[in-house]
């Protein structure tokens, strides 16, 4: 038998070499993502419906979730909105947009399912800056689905919402007089 003293890659042995790698670590990350679908309806106004992807990569823990209240406490929602932009859970697709990252996800057992809860920053348009509109002080999005164990159910989904903390328990306020419904939530993996 002959031995290799010296092993070299070429450039594209080394590419292929760093391209395995990189689809193994995705797909590593992605075995343990949930997604859900979903058909999001506007009450308000001329209804309109638009189909989501909520993706779920990993939930929240509850040494964040703490840390997240505390700086929603001591300091604030401009510093809980600055501390949002260093996490990323999964991401929200809306229509045929980009995804849009999820900073917050947890979920808790309830009834026959669970309730999942979903926040991030949202984006703020240049008109809204322009303008300085009144809805600059909803500087949120939150989403709430309910669950059963077959993968089925439905959500809201406040798209302006302002986040306080009273006494220990976090407010949400939706600056639409409705929240949007997520109606046929599916989980799809």
């Amino acid at each position: 038998m002959k031995r290799i003293k010296n092993f070299r890659l070429t450039n594209p042995g080394r590419r292929a070499c760093v391209v395995a790698l990189a689809i193994s670590l995705a797909a590593a990350v992605q075995a343990g993502a949930e997604q859900f679908t979903a058909t999001m309806v506007n009450p308000e106004g001329r209804p309109s419906t638009l189909p989501v992807v909520i993706h779920i990569d990993r939930y929240s823990t509850e040494a964040e979730v703490q840390k997240l209240s505390g700086i929603l406490d001591r300091k604030g929602p401009d510093s809980l909105r600055d501390a949002l932009w260093d996490l990323e859970k999964g991401y929200i697709r809306v229509g045929n947009g980009l995804g849009y990252p999820i900073a917050v996800v947890l979920a808790k057992p309830a009834g026959a399912g669970r309730d999942i809860r979903i926040m991030m920053d949202r984006q703020i348009s240049f008109r809204e800056l322009a303008n300085g509109a009144r809805s600059l002080d909803y500087p949120f999005s939150y989403i709430d689905l309910k669950v059963g164990r077959d993968g089925k159910g439905e959500g809201q989904m406040f798209a302006a919402a302002r986040i306080s903390m009273t006494a220990g328990t976090v407010d949400v306020e939706n600056y639409n007089a409705l929240p949007l419904k997520l109606l046929g939530v599916r989980a799809t993996r």
